[in-house]
Formats: C-alpha cells, sequence, structure tokens
C-alpha cells in the first residue's frame, strides 16, 4: 500500500511547530508500505534512502531507529554557517523549515519522520544561562501546544557540561515524552531540548523528536545516544567572532 504524506512546506502540523518545535515534528499523518524483506532481517543497503533509512526492512521504523543508534556521527551547518551541529547517519537528514516559526536549522529523518531535530537562536529578556533560558522558552511555548493536540507527560531535567576547547559550560536538558493527536495523526514521541549557554541577552536551544508509537525503548535509546554523544558537540563555528543575528531565514 502507498500513500502521500504532507510536506514540511504544507502541512498544517508543521506549521503549528510554535508550540514546541520538537512537538511539531512527528505529527504527519500514519501509512505504511508493503515490506519486501522476511521479518527479523535488515533492509538490503541498496533500498536504504534518504526518503526511507528504513529501507524494505518489514519493520521499516525499527530498521531506521536501529541505524540511528549505531552509525557513525557526522555534521551539518545551519543556514548561516554559524552552527555545527552533529547528526547520527549525517546523509539520511534532510533539511526543512518550519513556515511559522524560522529556526537557525531543522531535519528531519525520512519521509515518515522518524526523528526531528531543531536548533533556535532566540533573544532572551532574562539572564543567558541555560537554567533561565530553559525556563522562558518552555513558559512562552509549551502552553501553546495543548490546543495543536499535544498531550505532554512528565519532565525530568538533566544538568550536565560540555567542554569546548578545553571551555567547561553548562549544559541543561529537558526529557520529554507524550503524544500527538489530531486528525492527520496520533504518534507517541520522546524528546530532549538542550539549552547551551549563549551570548548575554540570547537563548541557544536545540529540540529532538524521536518517534516512539512502535518501539519507545528503541526510541528512548535513540534519545539517550543524542544527549550523551551528540547534543555535547553542538557548538559555534571557529569563523563565528561576534553573536549572529537572532532572526532566521
Amino acid at each position: 500500500m502507498s500513500c502521500s504524506r504532507p510536506t514540511a512546506r504544507s502541512s498544517t502540523r508543521w506549521g503549528t511547530a510554535s508550540a514546541v518545535p520538537l512537538l511539531a515534528s512527528l505529527a504527519v499523518a500514519a501509512c505504511s508500505s508493503t515490506p519486501t524483506r522476511p521479518p527479523g532481517l535488515p533492509p538490503t543497503p541498496a533500498s536504504i534512502t534518504r526518503e526511507n533509512p528504513g529501507g524494505d526492512a518489514a519493520d521499516p521504523e525499527r530498521a531506521a531507529l536501529e541505524r540511528l543508534l549505531v552509525e557513525p556521527w557526522g555534521r551539518r551547518q545551519d543556514r548561516f554557517s554559524t552552527l555545527d551541529v552533529p547528526l547520527v547517519d549525517w546523509k539520511s537528514w534532510r533539511r526543512v523549515r518550519i513556515l511559522t516559526y524560522p529556526t537557525r536549522a531543522t531535519f528531519r529523518y525520512g519521509d515518515e519522520h522518524y526523528a526531528a531535530l531543531s536548533v533556535l537562536y532566540t533573544a532572551t529578556s532574562g539572564p543567558s544561562d541555560p537554567d533561565s533560558c530553559l525556563d522562558e522558552f518552555w513558559t512562552k511555548n509549551a502552553p501553546l501546544a495543548d490546543g495543536y493536540g499535544v498531550r505532554i507527560g512528565e519532565a525530568q531535567m538533566i544538568r550536565t557540561t560540555q567542554e569546548i576547547d578545553g571551555e567547561v559550560r553548562p549544559l541543561v536538558f529537558k526529557l520529554l515524552q507524550g503524544s500527538v493527536d489530531s486528525v492527520l495523526a496520533s504518534d507517541e514521541y520522546v524528546g530532549a531540548i538542550a539549552v547551551y549557554e549563549s551570548w548575554p541577552g540570547t537563548c541557544l536551544v536545540a529540540a529532538l523528536a524521536v518517534k516512539a508509537s512502535q518501539h519507545p525503548e528503541l526510541a528512548r535509546r535513540v534519545r539517550d545516544r543524542w544527549i550523551d554523544e551528540g547534543a555535547p558537540k553542538l557548538r559555534w563555528t571557529s569563523r563565528v567572532t561576534e553573536a549572529p543575528p537572532t532572526s532566521a531565514r
């Protein structure tokens, strides 16, 4: 069976990303395709594409998430070439735009939206430390989510550090899980918001969402790998010597 899905440009759900970018990333119409491989076998290498990283596996969602657990890290840059963004299986992520909520960079993993990552760089009215930035970001965005069918479960905080050129800086995560329910989709997800030390008066945020409808434990492992290995490596490029503009294209 084949189906068509709304694109990042046309999907109403992508347009609601002002709620919280990761909360909208996985709200897409559910569909399935006819597998060509027996259950339990990995996809054939030739069938793995950027559009379908799960290839011709009987369970392409599982196969795609497993790739996010074992493939090596690479890097993509934001549209201003000011940020290096770590991504597993980096060639398989497509750059997309959220029309009503500009970001520094947004990428999705597969046309089935197995995962999505947004990076935002915004002005803040309070202190620029990660805890204060996260509080302001969450206060501003989270209340909008309910109106778009996003149901947020209990959140968990993690405070850690990242090291950049020998300098240790604070890094704060908010771990999330929940669901997105609408006439288009009903999906479970796990996600995390990472907030970094930033230029004075600004807030740097990265938000990851991983589809967890069929394989929640795999999705949590993918999220945890990003927290442990990927998020701490997001950094400004060597070309940045002053605060870039907070507006995005």
